[in-house]
């Protein structure tokens, strides 16, 4: 989802509800931050894999042809 499709549907939301994301283990938390990433996209194919990964400073991708994008990563207080 793009930021701008975000804000959109967010935009028709309570303004005073709780944004979570999945605990580690289970369970939610609350966002806490967020933090600009580069991700490489569609490198994982295993169900139990998201799609996509983050790559973290001076990390290579995985293959050379590998589309790479600029995000956006909200973080929960265990990440």
């Amino acid at each position: 989802m793009k930021v701008k499709k975000l804000i959109e549907l967010l935009s028709q939301m309570n303004p005073e509800l709780l944004v979570v994301v999945a605990g580690y283990e289970g369970g939610v938390d609350e966002i806490d931050k967020f933090e600009m990433c580069d991700i490489e996209l569609n490198v994982n194919t295993a169900w139990y894999y998201g799609k996509h990964e983050i790559l973290a400073e001076g990390d290579k991708p995985t293959n050379k042809d590998s589309t790479i994008v600029r995000g956006v990563r909200l973080i929960g207080d265990w990440s």
